[in-house]
């Protein structure tokens, strides 16, 4: 089939030179706050440099991750975006108290990567139920109709069974995408 849509985002991000640039110039926007008095990005200023990756990220029209952001990120980080990267990241482990650019733009791919994926997501929640019940309105209109009816209602059950699973197939791959 393909890869998962959370390998495929992480790809796209990584192979990003848009996103990259966002990411150094927030980067060293942080450290030039900070006068440089830390070795990296302290908690505190993670929510300010991720909000910023997401203002500095360009909507250039060759570029898939501008794509990826214009689709799936509508709005920038939240407190509660960059929390819970944080709790599934781990970058404060061991004692560590600063991150480097290195550690920033791996917390920044995990940050924009669940961002989008939970949008898709609350998409597909929303878009599937009503596909559902659009299959359902024309199947019953499909069984009305005075010249397709009958040979409608001869294929039987398996008539709305085959415009679900189309309609689904199209939203899903259509969400998923990153393009």
């Amino acid at each position: 089939m393909g890869g998962s849509p959370s390998k495929k985002i992480e790809e796209v991000l990584q192979n990003s030179s848009a996103f990259h640039a966002a990411v150094e110039a927030s980067f060293e926007d942080c450290m030039g706050l900070a006068q440089h008095a830390f070795p990296g990005l302290q908690a505190y200023q993670l929510l300010d440099a991720s909000s910023q990756v997401y203002v500095k990220m360009a909507l250039d029209e060759g570029d898939i991750a501008s794509r990826y952001k214009e689709r799936l990120l509508p709005h920038p980080p939240t407190q509660f975006d960059v929390d819970k990267a944080v709790q599934k990241e781990r970058p404060f482990e061991g004692g560590r108290k600063a991150l480097s650019l290195k550690e920033f733009h791996a917390f920044a791919i995990t940050l924009f990567r669940d961002m989008g994926l939970s949008t898709a997501y609350h998409r597909l929640a929303l878009y599937v139920p009503m596909g559902g019940v659009a299959v359902l309105c024309a199947h019953e209109t499909a069984k009305r109709l005075p010249i397709i009816g009958p040979v409608y209602r001869a294929a039987g059950p398996l008539m709305p069974t085959l415009l679900l699973a189309s309609v689904l197939g199209v939203v899903v791959s259509k969400q998923l995408s990153p393009s």
